[in-house]
């Protein structure tokens, strides 16, 4: 009988995420991901976690346009005047959820929304490789082909 997830500890998840990149990277080449088409916006208010933040995408997302900024003021600001196809927020900063920049974002025609905790992003660990590949299939949902913002 396989496991709820929600009975895996921490350790038991890297684990299992581990396997599971194992499996499906056996006798494949490294694929080389160009994102270049990529517009992703930032918003995280620490400054810290919003530097690491832009740091690990930016690694990992080859060639895409990537913007970080500090305030909701600002995020919204750059969503109504920029064309984005991908918006990242923390789910876990207070009064993120209920934002009105969380609204719009996800009224924003063609887009995703990546809510990730960005607490514990740091670059050298989401360089291994089944970190860098969960995080990675974070941005590689299929958008709508139709993005048009005016």
């Amino acid at each position: 009988m396989a496991k709820n997830t929600e009975d895996f500890d921490d350790e038991e998840m890297d684990e299992s995420a581990e396997a599971l990149f194992d499996e499906e990277s056996e006798g494949s080449a490294t694929q080389v991901r160009d994102y270049s088409d990529r517009c992703i916006l930032i918003w995280e208010e620490d400054d810290a976690r919003r530097d690491a933040c832009l740091e690990v995408l930016t690694d990992l997302l080859v060639g895409a346009t990537i913007k970080a900024v500090k305030t909701e003021a600002e995020a919204q600001d750059l969503l109504e005047n920029e064309d984005w196809d991908t918006f990242v927020v923390d789910f876990y900063t207070e009064g993120v959820s209920e934002s009105e920049f969380i609204k719009n974002a996800n009224n924003y025609p063609g887009a995703i929304l990546v809510a990730i905790n960005m607490g514990p992003l740091t670059l050298a660990e989401e360089r291994e490789p089944a970190r860098t590949e969960l995080l990675r299939r974070l941005f590689d949902v299929e958008r709508a082909n139709s993005q048009i913002h005016a």
